[in-house]
């Protein structure tokens, strides 16, 4: 069973501002690269579930910069929540509801059929497990053609990308040797199970990936 704090880490950083918002340097640093490699990918129309949603920087920045999309952002931890719901009202995002609870890394969550899945920095924070439940639920909440829109630092075939990737994951697998970075291949070969189509790899910022998928 995945704990509470697995998918609170991301954020575990976070500085809090005095109206309740939570703020991440690596998230205010990383929103407006991610938002420009998505522009081609995401639908003009629909609803949007971002999983993990932790401070709402991401959120904000998505949902701003795509206004036909209904954003729905989602966390499990009630701080985390309450920032979103906080950066919501600061930028006055029309577009994006109220955050809601979900534990995504469970292995049977659902949700209404949805457009996009967006999730950020989480996989590895979590056992293998734990990751496979969450791109197999990503599959499930998407409509057909829906796409699940996969971001943040992964290996390939066992090698890092740099030596701070490497000292990253040493440190995470010291803390909880459950948890660290995910291949590229095994993030593939779980996505093709769960009905997934890879689009695109994108190559970003700071040694990190986005995966676009598409569910057929």
């Amino acid at each position: 069973m995945t704990r509470k704090g697995d998918m609170t880490q991301t954020h575990s950083n976070a500085d809090s501002l005095a109206d309740g918002r939570l703020s991440a340097p690596a998230a205010v640093r990383n929103a407006p690269a991610i938002v420009a490699a998505l522009a081609g990918w995401l639908p003009e129309r629909g609803r949007a579930l971002e999983i993990a949603a932790g401070t709402g920087e991401h959120a904000v920045a998505l949902a701003g910069g795509n206004p036909g999309l209904d954003w729905h952002p989602t966390d499990i931890d009630p701080l985390r929540l309450a920032s979103i719901d906080a950066w919501r009202a600061a930028e006055g995002v029309s577009n994006m509801r109220v955050a809601t609870l979900l534990d995504a890394t469970g292995p049977d969550w659902r949700v209404d059929p949805v457009a996009v899945v967006y999730l950020a920095n989480l996989m590895h924070l979590v056992p293998e497990a734990a990751a496979a439940n969450v791109i197999r639920g990503a599959a499930r909440a998407l409509a057909p053609g829906g796409r699940f829109c996969l971001y943040g630092p992964f290996r390939a075939g066992g090698r890092f990308r740099s030596e701070g990737d490497a000292s990253f994951h040493a440190r995470l697998t010291a803390s909880d040797p459950a948890i660290g970075y995910k291949d590229v291949e095994w993030v593939d070969a779980v996505a093709a199970e769960a009905g997934l189509d890879r689009l695109d790899l994108i190559e970003m910022p700071a040694n990190n990936l986005i995966f676009v998928f598409e569910r057929a």
